[in-house]
């Protein structure tokens, strides 16, 4: 497949990207779009917003809980915990990743990551769901992630601040591990469909939303080697996939896919 022929969107330049970090006190005070992010690990879901962001050229603060924020800073500013959280001017914080997909779309229609045709506008938000969403790729790897730190330190307080926050009861932990597996074949096959008609993306003929998510999620499943996604080695050996039936669902075109999409469309090496 020749893939010079399809849909080209100019990869963003350094200066389409924030320089600096503020806190999330400092933030509060300034206008514009304020993007709360998880700082220093590969989060994919604030790596997603960071990416759509940065491809729409949409201009942003980028924000983290600094030494010197309160600690229920984040709570008090958009009334939930997690991140990431986008703040638009006076608006309501967006904090869920379709919410924050369809800010980004609002303010910076292009290069569109929704299509137009409401068939596959719908196949882009459920491949999306099974990428981003609860009991998806990136939510059954954390639960996974969760259950092996119980495991390890029970009397850990984090690991109960964690159940609260993403537990899905006991039968989440017990399908977690083969939702992974099977959210990972559905992709490989859906990307082989798409090969077989001659196209190069994951839904339709364009890129959409639905092949950044697998791209920025990857790393949950095949971290992106250290010189693309530099990381101390502590929190690369916490990311790193060891599961043998998850490997053997991914395939060298998933895997090729997602090279493409970063080399192409996003910024190497990746910044956490």
């Amino acid at each position: 497949m020749d893939r010079s022929t399809r849909p080209q969107v100019a990869p963003p330049t350094p200066a389409d990207y924030p320089a600096d970090w503020v806190g999330i006190g400092e933030a509060r005070a300034l206008g514009g779009l304020r993007l709360v992010l998880l700082r220093g690990v590969p989060s994919p879901w604030s790596l997603a917003a960071k990416a759509i962001f940065d491809l729409k050229r949409i201009p942003y603060t980028r924000v983290w809980r600094a030494p010197g924020d309160a600690p229920n800073g984040l709570l008090e500013w958009t009334g939930q915990t997690s991140y990431p959280a986008a703040i638009w001017g006076d608006e309501r914080p967006r904090t869920g990743w379709a919410e924050i997909l369809l800010l980004a779309e609002r303010l910076g229609p292009e290069p569109p990551l929704l299509p137009s045709d409401p068939n596959e506008r719908a196949l882009v938000f459920g491949v999306a769901h099974e990428i981003c969403g609860e009991m998806g790729l990136g939510w059954c790897r954390r639960l996974l992630g969760i259950e092996r730190r119980r495991e390890q330190a029970p009397e850990d307080p984090q690991v109960e601040t964690f159940l609260r926050k993403y537990g899905s009861g006991d039968e989440g932990f017990a399908v977690a591990q083969a939702r992974v597996v099977e959210v990972v074949r559905m992709l490989a096959d859906r990307l082989q469909a798409q090969r077989d008609a001659g196209r190069a993306f994951l839904v339709g003929s364009a890129l959409s939303a639905a092949d950044l998510y697998w791209a920025t999620f990857s790393n949950m499943v095949a971290l992106l080697p250290p010189e693309k996604l530099p990381l101390p080695e502590p929190i690369r050996a916490v990311f790193a996939n060891d599961d043998p039936e998850v490997a053997r669902a991914l395939t060298p075109a998933l895997l090729r896919h997602r090279d493409w999409i970063y080399e192409r469309y996003l910024k190497l090496p990746v910044e956490v």
